[in-house]
């Protein structure tokens, strides 16, 4: 199994509603496979971080950690991701979707693929919005429609969405066990810059509105409120990030230019990274990642996302729960966590700002059936960091390996 090379292959999968799903694919025959969701604003590349040799340290992404290992490896694109070279289609026609989409139709989809192709049950890593997703699925979340309406998916009248304990458990018989990756299982904080009747709290505003602690996130509850903001998304339909991607060395212009205009273009696009780096620390928390994984990592596998993905969001946030968008009345993801039974290990980030730890372990860990099921909170990492920082290398990587071999050999785990 060892032998086999490290080849990569792309393969489409087609959704119930009409998508392509683009998969990448890191074969090893007869093992068992491992599917990863990504996040928001992100692409399967986030994961498949390339093997770095830093200046004091040496970096290998958990992908290629475990196919090394002899696993099978499925690195998902959300619909609408992976352009140019491994995008996933929407549907004919369908211009927005939300996280809902991801839950009724992309994840189904990829995992009865997996299992059937190599003839075994998958794990799945689902990290942030790939989490959410993830939890959404297992959770039996499924789409209802008035008889009249029975078919459509893509409309947002007359249909609903609820979690069904059947489906729940036929689905958590298809995957061998799940983890969830800094995962925001109801997007609230232990401290909220808002009241109980969705007031602002003025005095908390003007004397903590810096704050960067785990337990707050101000400037996402302040955003989820912006209806300006909102209504300027939905005009333009989506947020692109994929401009923000390196360019190879050798291609920046600059390079065969003047030694003055070349060092100053350096210079320029250096600051130009810190600044982005620290927009990121500042957001999501404390980072650990390093320049080097920073840059093929982050934001190597940025991408974009649709107005329905953020709508989805901001609502989930001024909800204080994980809900959906697609239909009415509102499902709420978060209080069906419960329906929940496989064996689940949950991997959060002390100052994770995005995902707040004691949140997820409260809202999801305490409250899902599991009985074989793990919490580790590593104190010192953040959101993304889990990805592409070389603590995690060390430090997480080598915990969920371990938690898969000693599942995988597990008497009857098919």
């Amino acid at each position: 199994m060892m032998s086999e090379p490290d080849a990569e292959n792309l393969e489409y999968i087609t959704t119930a509603d009409g998508a392509r799903i683009a998969c990448k694919r890191k074969p090893r025959s007869g093992a068992r496979p491992i599917v990863f969701v990504h996040g928001i604003a992100c692409n399967a590349d986030l994961w498949d971080v390339p093997r770095i040799e830093g200046p004091d340290y040496t970096f290998v992404g958990l992908p290629t950690v475990l196919h090394e290992a002899g696993y099978d490896i499925w690195l998902m694109n959300l619909r609408g991701c992976g352009a140019p070279h491994m995008l996933s289609e929407p549907p004919p026609e369908q211009e927005d979707w939300c996280v809902d989409h991801f839950i009724l139709y992309d994840l189904p989809a990829v995992v009865e693929h997996v299992r059937q192709t190599a003839g075994r049950r998958p794990f799945v890593i689902g990290n942030s919005m790939g989490a959410m997703t993830t939890a959404g699925w297992l959770q039996g979340a499924t789409l209802e429609a008035a008889e009249e309406d029975e078919g459509i998916a893509s409309e947002n009248e007359h249909v609903w969405i609820t979690a069904s304990v059947e489906a729940a458990r036929e689905r958590q018989k298809a995957v061998a066990g799940a983890i969830f990756v800094e995962f925001p299982a109801a997007l609230r904080w232990p401290k909220s810059l808002y009241d109980d009747d969705g007031k602002l709290k003025w005095r908390e505003l003007m004397t903590a509105w810096q704050a960067t602690a785990a337990d707050v996130n101000y400037p996402f509850e302040m955003l989820s409120r912006m209806s300006w903001l909102q209504a300027i998304l939905g005009a333009v339909g989506e947020v692109r990030l994929d401009w923000i991607r390196p360019t190879p060395a050798d291609s920046r212009w600059w390079k065969s230019a003047p030694a003055p205009v070349a060092e100053t273009c350096e210079r320029i696009e250096d600051s130009w990274r810190q600044g982005v780096r620290k927009f990121v620390a500042r957001f999501k928390g404390a980072q650990n990642f390093r320049p080097e994984t920073f840059e093929r990592g982050l934001l190597a596998s940025a991408d974009h996302f649709k107005a329905g993905v953020l709508d989805q969001m901001g609502k989930s946030v001024r909800a204080g729960a994980f809900v959906s968008d697609l239909g009415a009345p509102d499902h709420v993801y978060s209080d069906h966590y419960g329906n929940i039974e496989l064996p689940s290990l949950v991997i959060a980030g002390g100052e994770d700002r995005i995902a707040n730890a004691d949140v997820t372990r409260a809202v999801f860990f305490e409250r899902i059936a599991s009985v074989d099921k793990s919490f580790h909170c590593f104190e010192g990492l953040a959101h993304g960091d889990f990805e592409y920082a070389p603590a995690a290398g060390v430090h997480v990587f080598p915990l969920i390996r371990r938690w898969i071999d000693e599942r995988d050999k597990r008497p009857g785990c098919a």
